[in-house]
């Protein structure tokens, strides 16, 4: 129970909420813990979504697979994270993407009843369901922006500036491989690397490894309206 409670303390559900706390909270809850190896799914796409599932340990990733067996990495959870928020209350609560262990993981699942009992014994368990919520909506509209770019050098151009927005520097650290990014904007990795380069050809940006800086963002900027 002590080990579930430390690695439980940095779960965005429990923000803000003491560690003794959590304990009681966990106590008079019902959970079952599941582990998976790596490769091991966790949920297919179209599986009904009846529980939360709050990453204890290891990584877990979130992906798109089409019938042609392209993948699109949508989003990768480690310790703290959680995912099912948007779809456990939900009236088609199917998994609309596949979960997919990254690394060996453990997983602390709770029912939906369970977590309609958590959120009215304390608001801020309420609370932090609904920013988690929130959060989820501002992930998935930044998607949906991504993929309404229709070419490779617009999409790459967004994430740059979306990198900038959310890292508050003209100078932004790709924490992800070349080949992740390519994923998650739904490209090909030669291409990604091929526009960066174009990108610094115009002396629009510089870049070196893990790191992009951006000498003309009004010209980039300009670029996604071209």
């Amino acid at each position: 129970m002590e080990d579930i409670i430390c690695k439980l303390e940095g779960n965005e559900f429990f923000k803000d909420i003491t560690t003794e706390e959590i304990k009681n909270l966990i106590y008079n809850t019902s959970y079952s813990i599941k582990s998976y190896k790596k490769g091991e799914i966790i949920a297919n796409e179209e599986d009904k979504c009846s529980s939360l599932g709050f990453v204890l340990e290891g990584v877990v990733e979130i992906q798109r697979i089409y019938l042609s067996g392209k993948q699109i990495i949508l989003k990768r959870l480690s310790n703290g994270d959680v995912f099912g928020e948007a779809l456990v209350f939900s009236k088609k609560s199917n998994y609309p993407s596949t979960v997919i262990a990254f690394s060996e993981c453990s997983i602390l699942f709770i029912s939906r009843a369970d977590i309609l009992k958590l959120c009215t014994r304390d608001e801020r368990v309420l609370g932090n369901f609904m920013a988690a919520l929130s959060n989820k909506i501002l992930m998935l509209n930044s998607k949906i922006k991504t993929i309404a770019f229709k070419s490779i050098k617009h999409k790459v151009i967004n994430y740059i500036l979306e990198q900038v927005k959310m890292q508050k520097s003209e100078t932004i650290k790709l924490k992800e491989s070349k080949e992740e990014i390519a994923s998650s904007l739904g490209i090909p990795r030669p291409s990604l690397s091929r526009e960066l380069m174009n990108l610094r050809d115009l002396e629009y940006i510089e870049f070196d490894r893990n790191v992009i800086k951006i000498l003309k963002i009004e010209e980039l900027e300009a670029e996604l309206f071209d």
